[in-house]
């Protein structure tokens, strides 16, 4: 019976990577005088990385911010050449602790220096909750983008985004039922801090999206709020749309999936899905299939 690679690295080896990532990293960057932060917020495949990148990074303003994680980041490993041996889906995993103390370098790094930050949330850690309250401390003004959208879409959508990694050669992971459901438990915790952190520092923001199927399948602007803060500490919130809340995300991830058109989509997307693992059989995990299945035979309209 074969055993499973076991992979190491050192705390040396790990410097040894952020100092190589440095050098170009933080090549031009400066510290301004009030800090700034960018948080794109969302479950995994609401299509928050999307929004950073086709949207907002392309606006040009924000060339002056060091973005703390890139997937390219993984590949500094020392044992990278061997892991992606075994496929993307391998290297993603085994360079998951790796890449987590190198982007920990970074941030330390960068908020040491008050850097503008570029920070992407999947609310998969409930550690996320605990950082902004240090982030006002040291005076920084959050800018926060949230992508909202049903539990049973971001799902899908992750499935979908995995099995393109897997044509593309590209690093990512499969979500799990369970794993996306840890994430919907920690995202009103996190969200509430981000929200006080915004509160707290004066021309702060936090803008929210849905996302869904049919129509909601382009990011639609649900809300956003810009936040005051008076010499004498009193806070006014003024909002272009709706005023952001959680309860307005709320209303977002409880929509579930009622239309028929909707259900109709929800199940040609799973088959689709199921049709494409097929090209990648080995290296799709086995619990992508039931839940696709699963998805299937909720929604299906008889």
């Amino acid at each position: 019976m074969s055993t499973a690679p076991i992979y190491t690295y050192t705390p040396e080896q790990v410097t040894a990577a952020f100092d190589e990532i440095k050098t170009t990293l933080f090549s031009g960057i400066t510290a301004e005088t009030i800090p700034k932060i960018l948080i794109v917020a969302g479950l995994q495949g609401s299509g928050k990385t999307y929004l950073l990148e086709k949207s907002l990074l392309p606006s040009n303003r924000y060339g002056n911010y060091v973005r703390l994680y890139l997937p390219d980041y993984r590949k500094k490993h020392p044992q990278y050449a061997e892991m992606i041996k075994l496929g993307v889906l391998h290297a993603y995993e085994h360079t998951e602790a790796f890449v987590r103390e190198v982007s920990g370098k970074i941030h330390a790094h960068a908020f040491g220096c008050k850097y503008n930050i570029i920070m992407e949330c999947a609310f998969d850690s409930i550690d996320f909750a605990s950082f902004p309250p240090s982030a006002t401390t040291a005076g920084y003004q959050f800018e926060t983008h949230i992508v909202g959208c049903t539990q049973a879409f971001a799902h899908v959508s992750s499935i979908k985004r995995a099995l393109k990694s897997l044509e593309n050669q590209e690093l990512e992971r499969f979500v799990s039922f369970a794993a996306m459901d840890a994430s919907m438990n920690n995202a009103q915790a996190i969200m509430l801090a981000f929200e006080t952190a915004a509160k707290a520092v004066s021309g702060s923001q936090t803008t929210l999206y849905e996302r869904g199927f049919g129509d909601l399948k382009e990011r639609t602007l649900r809300a956003q709020s810009t936040y005051t803060k008076a010499t004498d500490g009193s806070l006014t919130t003024t909002a272009s749309t709706k005023p952001f809340s959680y309860s307005a995300y709320g209303e977002i991830i409880n929509n579930h999936v009622y239309a028929m058109s909707d259900r109709n989509e929800m199940v040609k997307e799973c088959h689709i899905a199921l049709h494409k693992s097929r090209t990648h059989a080995r290296y799709v995990p086995d619990f992508v299939y039931n839940d696709l299945y699963a998805y299937i035979v909720k929604h299906v309209y008889r």
